[in-house]
C-alpha cells in the first residue's frame, strides 16, 4: 500500500503525552491548537529537531504542570506549546523575547477577532 507524497505521518505521542483524540484523530478546541500542532510536526519533518527532543520536553512539561489526566484540550495544548517554545529557545531558533512578542501579537489579534464576532451596542 502506498502513501501519497503529501501524507503526513505524525510521530507517536503516547501515555500522558498523547493528544486528546476522537475517532483516532487529534482534537483541537481552538484554531491556535491545530496551528501549534502543525508547527511542531512540520519543523520535525523539516529536520529542525528529532521527535524525541520535543516529546521529552512535552512529558516534562506535563509532569511539572500536574495536569496529567486533563481531558481539556486547552490544558494539553498549553503544555504542548510550552514544551515547543522551550525546545525552540534551547536550540537557539528563537529568543524568549521573540516568543513574548509573538504571543502578545497573537493575543491582540484574538481579542480583535473576538470583538468583531459579537455585535456591540453603543
Amino acid at each position: 500500500m502506498s502513501r501519497s507524497a503529501d501524507a503526513r505521518v505524525i510521530p507517536p505521542l503516547e501515555g500522558a503525552a498523547a493528544p486528546p483524540r476522537a475517532n483516532g484523530e487529534p482534537v483541537f478546541g481552538a484554531p491556535w491548537q491545530s496551528r501549534a500542532f502543525g508547527m511542531v510536526v512540520h519543523l520535525h519533518e523539516a529536520g529542525v529537531y528529532p521527535w524525541d527532543d520535543f516529546k521529552d520536553r512535552l512529558i516534562a512539561e506535563i509532569d511539572a504542570s500536574g495536569e496529567q489526566e486533563s481531558s481539556d484540550p486547552a490544558a494539553y495544548y498549553r503544555q504542548f506549546t510550552a514544551a515547543f517554545c522551550r525546545l525552540l529557545v534551547e536550540r537557539g531558533i528563537v529568543t524568549p523575547e521573540e516568543i513574548e512578542r509573538r504571543t502578545a501579537e497573537e493575543r491582540k489579534a484574538a481579542e480583535h477577532e473576538h470583538d468583531h464576532d459579537h455585535p456591540h451596542e453603543h
